[in-house]
């Protein structure tokens, strides 16, 4: 039977933690559902719009009281049950609502895991996540709502995009369910010692919701925010469901002053526990270990709490290296205990034959403060590119790609002999060049690809321009009409640019194809499919790498649906010279 305190208990958690999950850090910002009320909005204005969802044929104009046609559109019927997940508005790269209605979702899921073993370019990973991440219907069949959401989510955390994710939680109610964006992202915020942004993210909890892991750590938030007594109803009503961790039950009872003294006993299961283990201590002292989980790692690098006291302990320091090749810890860092382990001057001398002898560690350690003591530059970047394979060796090169890049642009490059030149270049980290450098004796290069990168050119200016370059190119007896011109042409032709009088350039786009998958892709306007298709055939590779007849089929294709924002996000990328 239960009793009259336990309703009450359970009455007044029901109410706290409504206003808690939105109040917990005293945050101005409330998750909203945005996009239901721009569904709505949506849905109106297809509805006026479209004619054919509801048709009613007036009797009085019919002459036929009797006669009275109502047309609906079942599918519409279905989609104003649904939700629409995304951030992005479709209209943004030109989607639409429908875009995955007609896919089957077992084709999305199976190319996503192809992508997956991908290391996509910047372009490749832009274009992924407009797609998945435009406000629109799940498909039909094959792939739930839920399993759609479950894609998403899981795509910003495995790349790490936080600020992403807690838009996407912000804008998407349904996003609220899933406890494991909510935990990475207190996970992400208290590894780097910021309690605070740690507690708002608790607001993006669904109320209905129950994990054990976010409501300890929402009841440690209102303890923490001096809100005592409704840290200490919540941790009741936990305790009354059956919970059972006396770890967490001690830290608590400490915190909230109920017993002066807590255990000594550091757990590090979870960040959690470690933290509590941390803030309830006397003299906290830890050594992570390569079995330390990468949060962890983190906050003690954050909390200034690691002390390198063994420099000759092999495990020690491979531990560190892994960790800074998991970026839980910073790789300066690294340097720093490379730098200080004693060589005599014989070994920096002859570092290249005497560190074959060496651990792994130390012969890194050896060869790193040779490269900074030699005069010589060419012996310089021999070493400097001999410990780049000494990381590669040990899987850690991502510890070592920062600071080889700022050793290499430490040096005159006027000084680098002819041999290292392209291996310099390609070891450093630059920005890419932004100015464009036109050539109108060259269409695809010439002051018409303008329309391309600016969409404020009127369409007036681009012909002019057009008719300009090609009167010149056609003086010219040896010019011939290239793919990539090719290309520039068709995409003018879709937007309802007029080509000079005499431009035909049929013969040569005739000899051109586009895979029939695609096109027939294309012509069922399966719009997101497609776009996932052209995200794994640029996979890998630069825009400005693809060749010619990849550009020109999937110009065509976007041609085709008319993704005029998307085709010349790429455009601007495969066309131009930039210095």
């Amino acid at each position: 039977m239960i009793s009259l305190s336990h309703l009450n208990k359970i009455t007044l958690y029901i109410i706290l933690f409504t206003i808690l999950v939105s109040s917990i850090v005293r945050s101005d910002d409330e998750p909203a559902d945005i996009w239901k009320k721009e569904e709505k909005k949506v849905e109106t204005e297809q509805n006026d719009n479209n004619e054919n969802d509801i048709t009613i044929k007036s009797p009085i104009l019919s002459k036929d009281i009797n006669k009275i046609v109502i047309k609906i559109d079942e599918d519409e019927i279905n989609n104003k049950e649904k939700t629409v997940i995304g951030i992005f508005d479709p209209e943004e790269n030109n989607f639409n609502l429908n875009m995955w209605s007609k896919t089957d979702g077992a084709e999305i899921t199976k190319i996503l895991k192809r992508i997956d073993k991908l290391k996509l370019s910047k372009l490749s990973e832009d274009l992924l996540f407009q797609v998945l991440f435009t406000n629109a219907y799940a498909p039909k069949k094959n792939l739930s709502e839920e399993n759609f959401l479950k894609i998403k989510i899981e795509w910003l955390i495995n790349k790490n995009r936080i600020k992403d994710l807690e838009k996407f939680l912000k804008t998407n109610s349904e996003a609220g369910k899933s406890t494991k964006a909510i935990k990475f992202l207190v996970n992400e915020y208290l590894s780097s010692g910021d309690i605070k942004s740690a507690c708002e993210k608790i607001s993006f909890i669904d109320q209905k919701v129950q994990n054990n892991y976010l409501e300890k750590f929402t009841i440690y938030c209102l303890i923490n925010n001096n809100r005592k007594e409704e840290g200490q109803l919540l941790f009741d009503l936990l305790m009354e469901r059956g919970f059972k961790d006396a770890f967490f039950v001690d830290k608590i009872n400490f915190l909230l002053g109920m017993k002066n003294t807590t255990n000594q006993k550091i757990r590090d299961d979870n960040l959690l526990n470690f933290y509590l283990s941390y803030v309830t201590s006397n003299d906290f002292k830890y050594e992570p270990d390569s079995k330390t989980d990468k949060y962890i790692w983190r906050y003690l690098s954050s909390a200034n709490l690691i002390q390198i006291n063994n420099i000759e302990d092999e495990n020690i320091i491979l531990s560190y290296e892994q960790a800074a090749a998991e970026n839980s810890f910073d790789s300066d860092e690294i340097f720093k205990i490379y730098l200080g382990m004693n060589f005599n001057f014989s070994q920096l001398k002859n570092s290249d034959e005497i560190y074959k002898n060496l651990s792994n560690y130390k012969a890194r350690a050896l060869i790193y403060q040779s490269m900074l003591l030699s005069d010589n530059i060419e012996k310089k970047l021999s070493l400097a590119f001999l410990l780049k394979e000494l990381f590669i060796k040990d899987k850690i090169l991502n510890v070592y790609t920062e600071e080889l890049s700022n050793f290499l642009k430490s040096i005159d490059p006027k000084e680098i002999p002819e041999d290292y030149k392209d291996l310099v270049e390609k070891n450093l980290d630059v920005k890419t060049a932004t100015k464009v450098k036109f050539d109108n004796d060259i269409l695809h290069r010439s002051k018409v690809i303008k329309h391309f990168l600016n969409e404020e050119v009127e369409p007036s200016k681009t012909e002019k321009d057009l008719k300009s370059v090609y009167k010149k190119i056609k003086k010219n007896k040896k010019y011939f009409i290239s793919i990539n011109d090719i290309v520039v042409l068709d995409s003018l032709v879709a937007d309802g640019i007029n080509l000079p009088e005499g431009l035909d350039y049929s013969e040569f786009s005739s000899q051109l194809t586009v895979p029939k998958n695609l096109y027939d892709l294309a012509n069922n306007n399966e719009i997101g499919l497609v776009m996932l298709k052209i995200v794994e055939i640029i996979g890998e590779d630069n825009v400005k790498d693809l060749d010619p007849e990849t550009i020109y089929f999937l110009n065509k294709i976007l041609n085709e649906l008319k993704l005029k924002k998307i085709r010349n996000n790429i455009l601007s990328t495969a066309l131009p010279v930039r210095v």
